[in-house]
Protein backbone atom coordinates (compact mmCIF):
# COMPACT_ATOMS: atom_id res chain seq x y z
CA UNK A 1 0.00 0.00 0.00
CA UNK A 2 2.64 2.74 0.84
CA UNK A 3 4.49 1.55 -2.60
CA UNK A 4 1.75 2.35 -4.29
CA UNK A 5 1.20 5.42 -2.81
CA UNK A 6 5.15 6.47 -3.31
CA UNK A 7 4.85 5.29 -7.15
CA UNK A 8 1.93 7.64 -6.99
CA UNK A 9 3.28 10.52 -5.62
CA UNK A 10 6.54 9.85 -7.53
CA UNK A 11 4.71 9.89 -10.52
CA UNK A 12 2.82 13.14 -10.15
CA UNK A 13 6.23 14.75 -8.69
CA UNK A 14 7.71 13.91 -12.44
CA UNK A 15 4.19 15.43 -14.11
CA UNK A 16 4.55 18.23 -11.81
CA UNK A 17 8.54 18.69 -12.55
CA UNK A 18 8.28 18.28 -16.81
CA UNK A 19 6.83 21.79 -15.86
CA UNK A 20 8.62 23.62 -13.59
CA UNK A 21 11.96 21.46 -14.03
CA UNK A 22 11.55 19.98 -17.27
CA UNK A 23 15.51 18.80 -17.80
CA UNK A 24 16.19 18.10 -14.59
CA UNK A 25 12.96 15.87 -14.24
CA UNK A 26 13.15 14.49 -17.43
CA UNK A 27 16.91 13.61 -16.72
CA UNK A 28 15.87 11.77 -13.56
CA UNK A 29 13.28 9.94 -15.63
CA UNK A 30 15.99 8.67 -17.69
CA UNK A 31 17.67 6.92 -15.01
CA UNK A 32 14.13 4.53 -13.89
CA UNK A 33 12.46 5.06 -17.23
CA UNK A 34 8.91 3.40 -17.22
CA UNK A 35 7.55 3.24 -20.88
CA UNK A 36 4.02 2.34 -19.19
CA UNK A 37 3.77 5.63 -17.24
CA UNK A 38 4.42 7.05 -20.80
CA UNK A 39 2.14 5.53 -22.70
CA UNK A 40 -0.47 6.18 -20.27
CA UNK A 41 -0.46 9.78 -20.69
CA UNK A 42 -0.68 9.36 -24.38
CA UNK A 43 -3.36 7.58 -23.56
CA UNK A 44 -5.00 10.45 -21.55
CA UNK A 45 -4.09 12.66 -24.02
CA UNK A 46 -6.05 10.01 -27.10
CA UNK A 47 -9.01 10.10 -24.99
CA UNK A 48 -9.64 13.74 -24.08
CA UNK A 49 -8.91 14.25 -27.56
CA UNK A 50 -11.20 11.57 -28.85
CA UNK A 51 -14.13 12.97 -26.76
CA UNK A 52 -13.99 16.52 -27.85
CA UNK A 53 -13.29 15.62 -31.15
CA UNK A 54 -16.61 13.50 -30.98
CA UNK A 55 -18.41 16.74 -29.03
CA UNK A 56 -17.58 18.59 -31.90
CA UNK A 57 -19.02 16.52 -34.53
CA UNK A 58 -21.97 15.71 -32.80
CA UNK A 59 -23.00 19.51 -32.70
CA UNK A 60 -22.41 19.83 -36.45
CA UNK A 61 -25.89 20.87 -38.36
CA UNK A 62 -27.58 17.54 -39.45
CA UNK A 63 -28.41 19.65 -43.01
CA UNK A 64 -24.32 19.98 -43.32
CA UNK A 65 -23.45 16.24 -42.94
CA UNK A 66 -23.72 13.22 -45.98
CA UNK A 67 -26.92 11.95 -45.36
CA UNK A 68 -25.56 8.20 -46.19
CA UNK A 69 -23.78 8.46 -43.67
CA UNK A 70 -25.49 6.19 -40.53
CA UNK A 71 -26.42 8.44 -37.29
CA UNK A 72 -23.63 8.32 -35.30
CA UNK A 73 -20.74 7.12 -37.24
CA UNK A 74 -18.93 10.58 -38.34
CA UNK A 75 -18.60 11.28 -34.81
CA UNK A 76 -17.23 8.19 -34.03
CA UNK A 77 -15.37 8.20 -36.98
CA UNK A 78 -13.75 11.87 -35.57
CA UNK A 79 -13.12 10.16 -31.86
CA UNK A 80 -11.58 7.25 -33.08
CA UNK A 81 -9.01 9.32 -35.58
CA UNK A 82 -7.98 11.67 -33.04
CA UNK A 83 -6.85 8.51 -30.55
CA UNK A 84 -5.31 6.66 -33.64
CA UNK A 85 -3.79 10.39 -34.63
CA UNK A 86 -2.10 11.23 -31.36
CA UNK A 87 -0.48 7.33 -30.32
CA UNK A 88 0.54 7.90 -34.49
CA UNK A 89 2.21 11.65 -33.80
CA UNK A 90 3.97 9.98 -30.47
CA UNK A 91 5.62 6.53 -32.32
CA UNK A 92 6.29 8.50 -35.68
CA UNK A 93 7.82 11.43 -34.01
CA UNK A 94 9.44 9.54 -31.74
CA UNK A 95 10.81 7.08 -34.55
CA UNK A 96 11.94 10.40 -36.87
CA UNK A 97 13.96 11.92 -34.05
CA UNK A 98 15.37 8.78 -33.04
CA UNK A 99 16.70 8.05 -36.30
CA UNK A 100 17.91 11.73 -36.81
CA UNK A 101 19.77 11.74 -33.43
CA UNK A 102 21.63 8.61 -34.24
CA UNK A 103 22.58 9.95 -37.79
CA UNK A 104 24.36 12.71 -35.15
CA UNK A 105 25.96 9.63 -33.64
CA UNK A 106 24.12 10.05 -30.59
CA UNK A 107 23.52 6.65 -28.34
CA UNK A 108 20.79 6.19 -26.65
CA UNK A 109 17.74 3.26 -26.53
CA UNK A 110 14.46 3.90 -28.50
CA UNK A 111 12.45 2.94 -25.80
CA UNK A 112 14.03 5.17 -23.56
CA UNK A 113 13.50 8.21 -25.30
CA UNK A 114 9.51 7.10 -26.32
CA UNK A 115 9.09 7.38 -22.75
CA UNK A 116 10.55 10.48 -22.59
CA UNK A 117 8.63 11.77 -25.48
CA UNK A 118 5.55 10.52 -24.02
CA UNK A 119 6.02 13.14 -20.85
CA UNK A 120 7.38 15.68 -23.31
CA UNK A 121 3.98 15.79 -24.50
CA UNK A 122 1.81 16.83 -21.61
CA UNK A 123 1.43 20.01 -22.74
CA UNK A 124 -0.51 18.42 -25.28
CA UNK A 125 -3.00 17.36 -22.42
CA UNK A 126 -3.52 21.14 -21.63
CA UNK A 127 -4.14 21.62 -25.11
CA UNK A 128 -6.79 18.72 -25.46
CA UNK A 129 -8.49 19.79 -21.95
CA UNK A 130 -8.81 23.22 -23.44
CA UNK A 131 -10.65 21.84 -26.58
CA UNK A 132 -12.86 19.57 -24.22
CA UNK A 133 -13.81 22.22 -22.11
CA UNK A 134 -14.76 24.06 -25.62
CA UNK A 135 -16.59 21.25 -27.39
CA UNK A 136 -19.36 21.83 -24.50
CA UNK A 137 -19.84 25.23 -24.80
CA UNK A 138 -18.61 26.31 -28.71
CA UNK A 139 -22.21 26.66 -30.69
CA UNK A 140 -22.88 24.59 -34.07
CA UNK A 141 -22.18 27.60 -36.33
CA UNK A 142 -18.82 27.66 -34.57
CA UNK A 143 -18.32 24.25 -35.02
CA UNK A 144 -19.19 24.36 -38.97
CA UNK A 145 -17.21 27.34 -39.12
CA UNK A 146 -14.12 25.93 -37.57
CA UNK A 147 -14.87 22.78 -40.21
CA UNK A 148 -14.60 24.53 -43.43
CA UNK A 149 -11.62 25.81 -42.23
CA UNK A 150 -10.36 22.36 -41.96
CA UNK A 151 -11.55 20.88 -45.19
CA UNK A 152 -9.99 24.18 -46.91
CA UNK A 153 -6.69 23.69 -45.60
CA UNK A 154 -5.27 22.12 -48.35
CA UNK A 155 -1.61 23.08 -48.47
CA UNK A 156 1.16 22.09 -46.63
CA UNK A 157 1.38 25.93 -45.09
CA UNK A 158 -2.38 25.53 -44.16
CA UNK A 159 -1.22 22.28 -42.43
CA UNK A 160 1.62 23.76 -40.61
CA UNK A 161 -0.42 26.87 -39.43
CA UNK A 162 -3.11 24.66 -38.12
CA UNK A 163 -0.53 21.94 -36.53
CA UNK A 164 1.57 23.95 -34.25
CA UNK A 165 0.37 25.54 -31.66
CA UNK A 166 1.45 26.97 -28.50
CA UNK A 167 1.10 23.80 -26.96
CA UNK A 168 2.95 21.97 -29.35
CA UNK A 169 5.82 24.26 -29.89
CA UNK A 170 5.90 23.92 -25.09
CA UNK A 171 5.80 20.11 -26.32
CA UNK A 172 8.64 20.15 -28.91
CA UNK A 173 10.99 22.36 -26.54
CA UNK A 174 10.36 19.13 -24.05
CA UNK A 175 11.06 16.71 -26.91
CA UNK A 176 14.17 19.16 -27.88
CA UNK A 177 15.69 18.76 -23.86
CA UNK A 178 14.63 14.81 -24.28
CA UNK A 179 16.52 14.37 -27.53
CA UNK A 180 19.65 16.20 -25.86
CA UNK A 181 19.46 14.24 -22.85
CA UNK A 182 18.89 10.89 -24.35
CA UNK A 183 20.84 10.51 -26.97
CA UNK A 184 24.28 13.15 -25.50
CA UNK A 185 24.23 15.08 -28.49
CA UNK A 186 24.18 18.88 -28.26
CA UNK A 187 21.24 21.51 -27.76
CA UNK A 188 21.48 22.87 -31.51
CA UNK A 189 21.96 19.11 -33.42
CA UNK A 190 18.69 18.29 -30.60
CA UNK A 191 16.63 21.11 -32.12
CA UNK A 192 17.43 20.26 -35.30
CA UNK A 193 16.44 16.46 -34.72
CA UNK A 194 13.50 17.60 -33.55
CA UNK A 195 12.56 20.09 -36.25
CA UNK A 196 13.21 18.21 -39.01
CA UNK A 197 10.94 15.06 -37.50
CA UNK A 198 8.10 17.69 -37.32
CA UNK A 199 8.21 18.95 -40.48
CA UNK A 200 7.48 15.38 -41.90
CA UNK A 201 5.17 15.17 -39.64
CA UNK A 202 3.62 17.86 -41.11
CA UNK A 203 3.80 16.55 -44.27
CA UNK A 204 2.57 13.37 -43.25
CA UNK A 205 -0.32 14.79 -41.84
CA UNK A 206 -1.45 15.94 -45.44
CA UNK A 207 -2.42 12.04 -45.73
CA UNK A 208 -3.13 10.74 -42.09
CA UNK A 209 -5.00 11.78 -39.17
CA UNK A 210 -1.97 12.42 -37.28
CA UNK A 211 -2.49 15.53 -34.18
Amino acid sequence: MNEDLGGRAMFMEELIGCFTSPRRTLKSILEKPRLIKATGIILAIALVAAVASFNYMSKLPSDSLPRQLPLGLLEIGSGFSALIGIFGTWIISSTLTHSFAKLQRGNGSFTNFLTLAGYASLPLLIQQLLRLMDSYVINPEGVLQFAGFQLSAGSIVDVAASTFSIFRIWSMILLTIATRENYGISTAKSVICVALSFILIVFLSMFLPLR
